[in-house]
């Protein structure tokens, strides 16, 4: 029987429409996830938060030395966020260091699995983590992998970033050649060299409103080491889902980039906002809201675009310092001119991540990057009344 079988799925991929210069959104998509079909007998828990490591990642020399980690949410969460930075586990290969997660799977049932990653900021550029997935059977071997066509680009969404996504199924109710224990997330050398192409907001609103694009290139995402995930393993029932066989994923007896060890992020604070992030949103819902009435469809969209650079730079500081000692976090610097209101907000923000992350507040921190992602919510909105 094969390792491998697919399911089809309606997913989304936005699309906008003009009516009285107001945009809409719909979204319509048809994706194709693998079903893995392996056997196994046990259980799984996910009641628990991992806590944040206190040292670096271990660096490992060979998959067989890799211990698989539960992969645990907060109670009242469907899925788990998790850092990839410095203090992630490494494999050493001929081409150098890699970071990789390594989660158990549920040894019963049917499970579909979802992998996000979204886009943070990396100085000026863009960057995400584009993740690749193997399977692991009991004796640390690679007995699958997730195919590359899974791993899409996303834009955001209500519900979701940008970035990129991975879902497929897990099916360990059916005889196979072997059972998988557990995920490896990881990525590669020529995936670092790759990029992934964003959106163009600027162009996507000049057809909306039937106007000529601007030259301008559309941006682009570098993969790097670092990235913000969102993983979530949700339990299916099997004779619900129409099953088309493809083609069967073959064991590969080669040595990839993984490694075991991963910054699970604690349970977040509710997101309400302080008094600064209440007038940061206002700030942008006023400029957004000036352009759209006025027709000044270009203002609109670089106060939105600026917002959502701050967005992305609040968040990068935050994984780039999750996990470190206190003793070894950069305090970042404060803007050169009292005027440069971008500057103030992206110091107001990264100094309440650093002064909790000092005190050992993960949670706390984590709600700091929350607070400025809902204002991006908030504004993206604006465009869709």
């Amino acid at each position: 029987m094969s390792l491998l079988r697919g399911i089809k799925t309606l997913g989304t991929e936005r699309g906008r429409m003009v009516k009285a210069l107001k945009l809409k959104k719909q979204f319509l998509s048809l994706c194709l996830a693998p079903v893995i079909t392996l056997t196994g007998c046990s259980s799984f828990n996910t009641q628990e938060a991992l806590e944040q490591p206190d040292s670096e990642g271990k660096v490992y020399h060979s998959v067989k030395d890799i211990k698989c980690q539960p992969l645990r949410y907060p109670a009242d969460k469907k899925q788990a966020r998790v850092v990839v930075n410095e203090f992630t586990s490494r494999l050493k290969q001929p081409s150098g260091e890699t970071p990789v997660l390594a989660f158990s799977l549920p040894p019963t049932g049917v499970h579909k699995v979802t992998l996000h990653s979204y886009v943070i900021k990396e100085g000026d550029k863009e960057q995400l983590f584009y993740p690749a997935v193997a399977l692991l059977d009991q004796s640390n071997n690679i007995i699958a992998h997730v195919p590359e066509s899974q791993v899409k680009y996303e834009k955001s969404g209500f519900t979701h970033p940008e970035g990129v996504e991975a879902q497929f199924i897990i099916d360990n109710d059916r005889r196979a050649s072997a059972q998988a224990v557990c995920m490896l997330i990881y990525t590669t050398d020529q995936l670092r060299k790759e990029t992934t192409t964003l959106t163009n907001e600027a162009k996507e609103y000049a057809r909306a409103y039937g106007v000529v694009a601007p030259p301008i290139p559309d941006p682009v995402a570098i993969h790097g080491n670092e990235g913000h995930l969102a993983i979530s393993i949700k339990s299916l029932e099997m004779a619900a889902m129409p099953i088309a066989p493809v083609a069967p994923i073959a064991p590969v007896a080669v040595s990839v980039p993984v490694a075991s060890s991963a910054a699970v992020l604690p349970k977040a604070l509710p997101a309400a906002q302080d008094a600064f992030s209440k007038e940061v949103r206002q700030h942008y819902v006023n400029a957004v809201n000036k352009g759209l009435k006025s027709d000044n469809i270009t203002n609109a969209v670089i106060a939105r675009a600026e917002l959502r650079n701050l967005a992305r730079a609040t968040e990068s500081y935050f994984v780039r310092h999750y996990g470190k000692p206190a003793a070894q976090l950069n305090a970042p610097k404060a803007p050169e001119s009292k005027d440069d209101y971008v500057g103030k907000v992206l110091y107001h923000y990264e100094m309440q991540i650093y002064d909790y992350l000092k005190a050992g507040q993960g949670a706390a921190a984590l709600h700091t990057v929350d607070q400025i992602k809902t204002i991006q919510e908030e504004v993206d909105q604006l465009f869709d009344r």
